[in-house]
């Protein structure tokens, strides 16, 4: 979950992989491990690579508004955006938070499986010793 929140917030900043990694002296190809939950987190990490992309890490962990934390990089980008979009943007945020209770309130459809008929395989001649 946390690798997800990092990758977020970097993207949100227009940051690239190796800028971040360069800058908290890991390597590309280990922070993209983190960020894709590859590789487990260690707090410093953590720490250093949310510091290091200029938010405070309390900001992006659950907290008393729940386990929305890791959003807060998608409501700052919201924020930045002009007031007169909001309304807008609100419906849009509704009909999603809709559509996605609905969906999780329906079981998905299961399709009905084709049945296939497997090929024999000819016998092997048997080798003599």
């Amino acid at each position: 979950m946390y690798g997800r929140i990092l990758r977020q917030l970097r993207e949100s900043k227009g940051r690239l992989q190796a800028e971040v990694a360069r800058s908290v002296e890991i390597s590309p190809a280990h922070l993209a491990r983190l960020e894709s939950d590859q590789r487990g987190l260690y707090v410093e990490d953590f720490v250093r690579i949310v510091e290091a992309l200029g938010e405070k890490p309390g900001n992006l962990l659950p907290n008393d508004i729940g386990d929305i934390g890791h959003l807060k990089p998608l409501i700052d980008r919201l924020a930045a955006l002009p007031s007169i979009l909001l309304p807008r943007i609100s419906k849009i945020i509704e009909s999603l938070a809709l559509l996605v209770e609905e969906s999780a309130a329906t079981p998905p459809a299961r399709s009905p499986r084709k049945k296939t008929q497997r090929k024999k395989k000819p016998a092997s001649p048997k080798r003599r010793r």
